[in-house]
C-alpha cells in the first residue's frame, strides 16, 4: 500500500509560491559618508559637483544601482557643514531637502508618510509623477544629507523592495 503524498506536495508548493526570490543583497559602506546601506545588487559610485540654490558650491556622492529600466535604487550624500542653515527648523530643512530631490521628477502626488526628528532626524515619502513612482527617506545627520530613493516606472509599480532598501540605511558615526 503506498502512502499519500499529496501534503508533502502540498507543503512544498505553499512555500514556493510564499518564496519571493529577491536576488542577491550586497551591503555597501562609505566610509567617507559615514553610512552603510543594502542594494539589490552591486551599485556604482559618482561624485557631481553642484550648486545649492544658495550659490555654494557642494558634490553630491552617489551609489546608484538599476536592475532593469523599470526600477532603480540610489543612495547619496552631501556634506552640508560649509551651508548648513542653522537658523532654519530641522523639519523645514528635511521639508526643504524632499522637495529639492524631487524637483527633478515633477510629481504630480507627494505623501509625506512620516518625519522623525529624533536622533537621526529623516523624513519619509512616496511620490508619482507622469510615468514614475517611488519611495524615499532623507536624512539630515552631523550637518550631512543622505538620501535614499527608490524609483520605478508607473507601469510596475513600487516594489517591496523598496521597503527593504530603505530601511537597510545605516548612520555610521
Amino acid at each position: 500500500m503506498k502512502k499519500p503524498v499529496i501534503l508533502p506536495v502540498i507543503i512544498v508548493a505553499v512555500l514556493l509560491c510564499s518564496f519571493r526570490y529577491t536576488g542577491s543583497w550586497t551591503k555597501y559602506t562609505s566610509t567617507e559618508g559615514h553610512y552603510s546601506i543594502e542594494f539589490p545588487g552591486k551599485p556604482t559610485e559618482s561624485a557631481e559637483e553642484d550648486t545649492s540654490n544658495m550659490s555654494a558650491p557642494l558634490t553630491i556622492h552617489y551609489a546608484i544601482y538599476f536592475p532593469k529600466d523599470t526600477e532603480g535604487y540610489m543612495a547619496d550624500w552631501i556634506n552640508l557643514a560649509n551651508m548648513y542653515p542653522a537658523k532654519k527648523p530641522i523639519k523645514q530643512i528635511l521639508q526643504d531637502s524632499r522637495d529639492g530631490a524631487l524637483r527633478t521628477i515633477k510629481p504630480t502626488y507627494v505623501n509625506t508618510s512620516a518625519i522623525y526628528l529624533g536622533k537621526n532626524p529623516y523624513i519619509e515619502f512616496s511620490f508619482t509623477s507622469k510615468e514614475l513612482a517611488g519611495k524615499g527617506r532623507i536624512y539630515v545627520i552631523n550637518k550631512f544629507q543622505y538620501s535614499v530613493i527608490t524609483i520605478f516606472s508607473l507601469s510596475a509599480g513600487i516594489s517591496p523592495d523598496a521597503d527593504r532598501f530603505i530601511q537597510s540605511f545605516k548612520h555610521i558615526p
